[in-house]
């Protein structure tokens, strides 16, 4: 069925929670833009799992807990709702769209897209007093790689400013797990962080997933998270 309506929703992912040692130029330029938009306009690419969908919904989330209006859209379920989740986007404070190469090649969503880069660059005009629109745009590769169909929408996804985060290193997936350990009030130690870090998935999403099993696996349990315990409950 399809869904005409935009996605407005509170997620678990925050600014608190997000790791911003690859990405502090981003968010400088960013955030100086959340109160007085000077710049509408933002590309994020990156590979799998570098913080692009996180990034995004801390946007969303910050938004609407500052009672602003925002919209969260992942474009890799555009085949559940309609471009026409895009109608009167640009009255919004802020849209995210998240994986634009998802809709490479679909005619409708190519249009739907650029009419709404074509919106928000009219709130900048000399002397316009009206709403202006924060438009974040993630990819999984640099705008020139997308193979859009509509050359005019190509052109502009580097309108704004185009930013790459980097891949995370084991390093950076160890803090982050400890960190996200710790504000469930777990202890991870290093041991059975290298020990996931290993024998698990390197993703993080797959990686933070698992922490979740574990938590719930320890709660009920009143267990600690040993190496030993890790494998049971893992089956590793």
């Amino acid at each position: 069925m399809q869904l005409p309506l935009p996605i407005h929703q509170i997620d678990d992912e925050t600014f608190e929670n997000f790791y911003t040692e690859n990405s502090q130029l981003l968010l400088n330029s960013l955030t100086q833009n959340f109160s007085d938009v000077r710049q509408p306009f933002f590309y994020i690419w990156g590979g799998k799992s570098c913080g692009k969908s996180h990034l995004l919904k801390a946007v969303n989330n910050h938004y609407l807990l500052n009672e602003r209006s925002a919209s969260y859209i992942p474009l890799t379920k555009s085949n559940y709702f309609s471009p026409n989740v895009l109608d009167n986007a640009d009255q919004l404070d802020v849209i995210c769209l998240d994986d634009i190469q998802t809709i490479v090649g679909n005619e409708e969503w190519e249009l739907a897209i650029f009419d709404l880069f074509n919106q928000i660059r009219e709130q900048q005009g000399l002397f316009s007093q009206g709403k202006k629109t924060l438009l974040l745009v993630t990819a999984d590769r640099p705008p020139n790689q997308l193979a859009i169909d509509l050359a005019d929408l190509r052109s502009r996804l580097t309108w704004g400013e185009v930013y790459k985060l980097d891949d995370l290193n084991d390093d950076q997936k160890r803090d982050i797990l400890q960190q996200n350990a710790h504000r469930k009030g777990l202890e991870l130690s290093d041991d059975v962080v290298n020990f996931l870090l290993k024998r698990v998935d390197r993703d993080l999403h797959l990686l933070l997933a698992k922490l979740e099993l574990l938590d719930r696996a320890s709660l009920q349990a009143q267990r600690k998270l040993t190496i030993p315990f890790v494998k049971e409950i893992l089956g590793l």
